[in-house]
């Protein structure tokens, strides 16, 4: 009987399984395939499963041809450029995060200062704080000072969302990790810069690395604070929503503008998922 039992569990749970699955998915295979597809087959009802895909899509996304022979009237996307955009802020968090989030995050597990848990949860306060209660102010003090609409301006704000994660990720895999390697290093004359240099980071590297694909994420899907403080370098995702124009339904070029956004972040993550992986994990040296 147990046998039994045993055998109609796992068939119950694999399916649950494979339902979870099918639903979590279905989202995109459903983008996937409205950009495969004509504005007139996205709108017809019930929808259609059989289809002949078309690329067009993606090269009207790309503004490789014309669009006023089909039916999407007159229409320009200059999609790369935003792309570039997305990428150069992300980066730029990811590298401004790291050079001021990790000596933080090593101040505050490794020395005694005054009010440190304080100063923990007011930096992690940041992340968890409304994006508006932060951006509405800083769109008129970027307009001020000249910050509105530049590179320097959305990296330095960016760090809103990626700096309290970085601090916070950096300080628990410091703490992880056993102090006597560093006082093993001191008592062999090994200075503090050197110690944290040659001893610490090298220990870090696997967390790091998983510790910056998470943020780079975040940075790349952020929209609040690029719809607001950009234009011209507005990041993809405020593009995307430009191609929602009233009286205008550009569905199936922006199913292809989805399709080409998920292809940067899966391409990061099947790249360096050992790396994520480890990162996450990062703590089991005892």
């Amino acid at each position: 009987m147990r046998p039994r039992r045993s055998l109609t569990s796992n068939c119950i749970l694999n399916l649950l399984v494979a339902i979870s699955a099918l639903i979590l998915t279905f989202p995109l295979v459903w983008i996937v395939m409205m950009s495969l597809k004509q504005q007139a087959q996205v709108m017809t009802w019930p929808p259609t499963f059989l289809f002949w895909p078309t690329l067009e899509n993606f090269r009207v996304l790309f503004d490789l041809a014309q669009a006023g022979a089909t039916s999407y009237g007159t229409i320009k996307v200059d999609f790369l450029t935003p792309i570039i955009n997305s990428v150069v802020i992300a980066l730029g968090s990811v590298v401004i995060s790291l050079l001021a989030g990790v000596p933080a995050g090593y101040v505050l597990a490794r020395r005694d200062i005054p009010l440190k848990e304080d100063i923990a949860f007011f930096i992690l306060g940041f992340r968890f704080a409304p994006v508006l209660l932060v951006v509405i102010p800083l769109f008129s003090i970027f307009q001020t000072i000249g910050l509105y609409d530049t590179f320097f301006g959305m990296i330095w704000v960016y760090q809103v969302v990626t700096l309290p994660m970085i601090v916070w990720l950096s300080r628990s895999y410091i703490e992880d990790l056993p102090k006597d390697i560093e006082e093993a290093a001191a008592m062999d004359g090994a200075t503090p810069v050197r110690i944290v240099f040659h001893v610490v980071l090298p220990l870090l590297k696997p967390g790091l690395i998983g510790a910056s694909l998470l943020i780079f994420l975040l940075a790349w899907h952020n929209f609040a604070l690029g719809l607001i403080l950009s234009s011209t370098k507005a990041p993809v995702t405020v593009a995307l929503l430009k191609l929602l124009n009233p009286g205008v339904q550009f569905y199936p070029v922006m199913a292809a503008g989805l399709v080409v956004t998920m292809i940067v972040p899966v391409i990061l993550i099947v790249i360096g998922q050992r790396h994520l992986e480890r990162g996450l994990t990062f703590g089991a040296v005892k």
